[in-house]
């Protein structure tokens, strides 16, 4: 892990991130069948959309846009969680690896939902944009966030 401020360092693009890597490796077992193929690149699809879209709301100019961008995130985690129902009722994962992988989007799902919540708060609060001559700053130190700083939202950087 960097000591540099980054998306990387967001508990919540981590567990995104994880979600998205287990799905893979159970994908990698299933049947090589039409229907089994349509399901695999639907829910690799969408739980590869959820930290794709924490790492690109979080590099916007705006509160509203990065608001924006957790909200479609949170879209796919809960399309994610759908397409692991159908999965179970398919027999292609077991109620116990269902069950982990449900617990796993809700917990993501929450986190988004947190963060949501937040971000529009700020938003009415402060109307906050960054300006080009901030946002120039920011990249060229790369240590300090564009966006209020929550402490418990980032990893301790090693």
């Amino acid at each position: 892990m960097s000591d540099r401020y980054s998306y990387r360092n967001l508990i919540l693009w981590q567990r995104a991130q994880d979600l998205a890597h287990r799905i893979i490796q159970i994908t990698k077992r299933l049947p090589q069948n039409w229907a089994s193929g349509i399901i695999a690149r639907q829910i690799i699809a969408s739980a590869t959309s959820v930290s794709a879209n924490i790492a690109e709301g979080h590099g916007r100019f705006s509160l509203g846009a990065h608001r924006n961008h957790l909200l479609i995130a949170r879209g796919s985690a809960t399309e994610t969680d759908s397409w692991l129902d159908l999965m179970r009722r398919e027999e292609l994962l077991s109620e116990e690896e269902e069950r982990e992988l449900h617990n796993r989007c809700s917990q993501v799902i929450g986190l988004l939902t947190t963060k949501i919540r937040s971000l529009g708060e700020a938003d009415r609060d402060s109307k906050t944009s960054i300006r080009e001559e901030q946002f120039d700053s920011y990249v060229s130190n790369m240590l300090l966030p564009p966006f209020p700083f929550i402490e418990e939202d980032y990893v301790k950087p090693d």
